[in-house]
């Protein structure tokens, strides 16, 4: 039988959008979406900006909400509200390192007290009738990996369908080099599905990292933001060996950018905006030049323009052609299906 491979798009804060999630659904319409980090306080308490933050697309399923908190009660509330809207799954993130949500002992933080984390799991998992999952990092403050993989097996035991790992711990943020070979103890510790997350960066990453670690998916974060057709090249190399295609960098910018205008509250648009440009802008060779313009800018009009100015005097960096293959190295993952 064959292996079903899943992709996924990691949850950013202030990134994937509706407007953002709705481009990489033109591209691939199996890989997993994921909300932004919602938090669950919020959810609870009827946030002013839960209408806009929840909403899903009529396209987004497969979609999975993503929540963040410490408290087992507000976790298992949220869980209630969130079911409602139908998802595939919910999301316990104990993987954000961000020092406001650390001291809330949220996030990674919750890596470092095993039976707090256990009592959320186990609060979320008794009213989650969808799927249930968490994402990860190696640690709080360092990586024990004997520590770790008995905090993921607990994670198995308390009713988790699935998990991700990035193994970097949580005081490294995004410094050195992710350790896939913790994502391959995992998969041979775990009997649920395991899914790679860190420095997968291209269409080949991906699968290098997938024969490495043997894991059941990938997840990407950043490298989606730059690329949000990631995903269609990786389905094309698992199912063909090789992939082609060419977009109008553009097209899919103005796309984004005017769906943000069309589907969030004007005083959400320019850090949504400024967020998915400082990634997009990585396509262009004086991405530098151009954030800088962005950065002063509040009106989304404004930033489409600007881009469109740059390209006016840089035509040849509007339509890129993106190709590469397996070419021998790793052919036993094409096939791979969802």
């Amino acid at each position: 039988m064959e292996k079903e491979i899943k992709l996924f798009l990691a949850p950013m804060a202030e990134i994937t959008t509706a407007a953002f999630r709705k481009t990489v659904r033109s591209f691939s319409p199996q890989a997993v979406l994921y909300s932004e980090m919602l938090s669950a306080a919020a959810i609870v308490s009827g946030g002013m900006h839960n209408e806009y933050l929840l909403k899903k697309n009529e396209d987004d399923d497969p979609f999975v909400y993503q929540i963040l908190g410490g408290d087992p009660e507000l976790m298992k509330r949220a869980c209630i509200a969130l079911q409602e809207r139908g998802p595939l799954g919910i999301d316990i993130n104990m993987g954000c390192s961000a020092p406001e949500i650390i001291k809330k002992f949220q996030g990674c933080r919750l890596l470092s007290d095993i039976k707090i984390a256990e009592k959320i799991v186990k609060s979320c998992r008794e009213v989650c009738k969808c799927l249930l999952s968490v994402k990860m990092r190696s640690g709080f403050e360092e990586t024990d990996v004997d520590y770790i993989v008995d905090f993921a097996l607990m994670l198995q035991d308390a009713g988790v369908d699935y998990i991700t790992i990035h193994p970097r711990h949580g005081k490294l943020s995004f410094k050195r080099k992710a350790d896939w070979g913790l994502i391959k103890e995992f998969k041979e510790k775990l009997s649920i599905p395991v899914i790679a997350n860190g420095d997968i960066l291209t269409p080949e990453d991906a699968i290098i990292c997938l024969e490495e670690t043997g894991s059941d998916g990938v997840m990407i974060g950043r490298a989606a933001i730059a690329s949000p057709w990631i995903f269609y090249s990786i389905d094309m190399l698992l199912k063909r060996g090789f992939y082609d295609l060419t977009v109008d960098l553009f097209d899919i910018y103005k796309d984004v950018m005017e769906s943000i205008a069309d589907t969030l509250p004007e005083n959400l648009h320019k850090s949504r905006a400024h967020r998915f440009s400082f990634y997009y802008f990585k396509n262009f060779v004086f991405s530098h030049e151009l954030m800088n313009k962005i950065r002063v800018l509040d009106r989304i009009d404004l930033m489409i323009n600007t881009l469109r100015d740059y390209l006016e005097r840089n035509p040849h960096e509007r339509v890129k052609s993106f190709k590469g293959g397996l070419y021998g190295i790793h052919e036993d993952l094409a096939g791979s299906r969802y």
